[in-house]
């Protein structure tokens, strides 16, 4: 028997954290999202992040230097300590519009608060000029990387992307 997981979006700039078993997905460019997990199964979750570094002291989760931070404290309000973190780093893709240097920016900054609290990166599926469908299973740690040479409409908005939602924006 198959189990069902209830399906989170995780739009840009937010933060899904649960104990609660989930499949969290999100469709990313330049973008990047942390999956985070503690290998105990107590919880886990997922960010989204546009840009690398906050402007001005802004505490928004659209800046990646705020978003992985505090998902890094919500796991620790679970009562998980970082050496039983685990992650995944996605995203960070070429966008010609833009230019590689915020990808790098992004995936950098990822890089770097994870190795300040000691977390372990697993997996690393980063640059390029893709898009990436994302589906993260919160307790597991089991990722699936859905890579498409261009991001449609429809990967974003579908029938079910306003379903069981609960998430935290800052």
């Amino acid at each position: 028997m198959e189990i069902e997981y209830p399906r989170y979006f995780l739009e840009p700039g937010y933060i899904f954290v649960s104990e609660d078993p989930h499949l969290i997905h999100t469709v990313l460019g330049s973008c990047v999202a942390v999956c985070l997990w503690d290998v105990r199964g107590r919880a886990g979750g997922m960010n989204h992040y546009i840009f690398p570094q906050s402007r001005d002291k802004e505490r928004r989760a659209v800046f990646g230097d705020v978003s992985v931070e505090h998902m890094v404290r919500i796991m620790k309000r679970y009562g998980i300590l970082p050496k039983d973190m685990r992650a995944h780093i996605v995203g960070g893709g070429y966008n010609p519009e833009l230019g590689s240097i915020i990808g790098d920016q992004n995936v950098e900054t990822a890089e770097r608060i994870l190795k300040k609290h000691g977390i372990a990166v697993l997996n690393r599926d980063i640059g390029e000029a893709t898009g990436r469908k994302v589906i993260f299973n919160n307790l597991s740690g089991e990722i699936v990387v859905y890579k498409n040479v261009a991001v449609r409409r429809t990967d974003w908005y579908n029938d079910k992307s306003k379903e069981d939602q609960g998430s935290h924006r800052r």
